[in-house]
């Protein structure tokens, strides 16, 4: 997947807000981060994009439940909307069958309910559960536990919100994976994982929050222009792939391999 760094989306919604790119505070900064955050999740539902689809194998379980015997898949622990089960393959041949499924969930698993005993293993078809942003600048002195997130631009080594001189400016937020003091969040990989942006949203994302922008200060006529004005762009990714790609199958979603 192709991403696009948090700090050109940031930047470009700046700009559209009519603020300063180079002179912006920390509330500044985490106003427009949640507004990012919330419209990242609504690009990432608003279609079976391919880049956040997958497809997995996995095993049918048996269970027996107050003497009825029941079948069911795990759910995969990165699924978010889970929109197919294949008897096989469903890119190798045209003789894939959609099995019926039901989502019946647990406070700590949920689990796809089929119909029968499938020998043989199943193919899931899933999309990614989206990323949520929340992160603040890293340094050196904090100590980062499992579960935090920080904002780091490799390009000047720091959580700085504003690029350096001569520097790259290429900052991201990474998730803590390992409790971490003073450990480089883009190359100490054994303590922090990256929250990656699909660059398919990197034109909708800083319109979209703009408009979010908008109706903070008031501006709800404005707002409306600049929500019509993103939505279109993300109508123009989903053109790219279903009418110039020709990614349309005939199980009617997007082709996602």
């Amino acid at each position: 997947m192709k991403t696009v760094d948090f700090s050109k989306v940031l930047r470009d919604t700046i700009q559209l807000c009519g603020l300063d790119a180079d002179d912006y505070n920390l509330p500044t900064f985490k106003q427009l981060r949640d507004f990012l955050s919330t419209r990242l999740k609504l690009a990432w539902e608003y279609d079976m994009f391919p880049d956040l689809m997958r497809l997995e194998v996995a095993t049918v379980t048996t269970e027996t439940v107050s003497n009825n015997t029941v079948y069911y898949v795990s759910k995969p622990t990165n699924a978010g909307e889970v929109v197919a089960i294949y008897n096989q393959n469903p890119y190798s041949g045209s003789r894939a069958i959609n099995i019926p499924f039901v989502i019946v969930g647990t406070d700590t698993v949920d689990r796809l309910m089929v119909s029968k005993n499938y020998t043989d293993a199943v193919w899931v078809e899933y999309r990614l559960i989206p990323p949520v942003l929340f992160g603040t600048p890293w340094n050196t002195t904090t100590q980062f536990f499992v579960g935090s997130q920080v904002y780091f631009d490799r390009g000047s080594n720091s959580g700085s919100l504003q690029p350096e001189e001569g520097k790259v400016n290429s900052g991201n937020f990474y998730n803590c994976i390992s409790n971490s003091t003073n450990h480089n969040p883009y190359t100490d990989t054994q303590y922090f994982e990256p929250v990656k942006i699909p660059n398919i949203f990197s034109t909708y994302l800083p319109r979209a929050a703009f408009a979010d922008y908008l109706r903070s200060q008031g501006q709800f006529d404005s707002a409306m222009i600049a929500e019509k004005e993103a939505e279109s762009l993300l109508d123009t990714e989903i053109d790219k792939i279903a009418r110039q790609q020709g990614q349309i199958q005939q199980y009617n979603f997007i082709k996602t391999y």
